[in-house]
């Protein structure tokens, strides 16, 4: 799976250190997964928040953080569209980011 862009993970590592080393291993893990849909990708990260539009919701670092991306499965693309605290992801609309 190509994951679209490391640079967003690193920039909020820098000001959230605390959580570098999950962001780390969820980008290693996902850039070696050959994950087909919607249900393989469930099976490897059961607490993981399906959205519309092949969306994904992981709670990093014990739900202090969320990060959303947007899967294309045919293509084996993964956009991160969205890495944030709590307060900064209930000020978004998950579904459209």
């Amino acid at each position: 799976m190509r994951v679209i862009a490391k640079r967003t993970l690193r920039d909020f590592w820098e000001k959230h250190a605390d959580c570098e080393e999950q962001l780390k291993s969820w980008y290693r893990e996902t850039e070696k997964a050959e994950l087909n849909n919607i249900s393989e990708l469930k099976s490897e990260y059961p607490s993981a928040s399906i959205l519309k539009d092949n969306r994904i919701v992981y709670n990093i670092k014990g739900n202090n953080y969320r990060l959303i991306v947007k899967f294309n499965f045919e293509y084996g693309i993964c956009w991160i569209r969205f890495i944030g605290t709590h307060v900064e992801y209930d000020k978004i609309d998950a579904n459209n980011i």
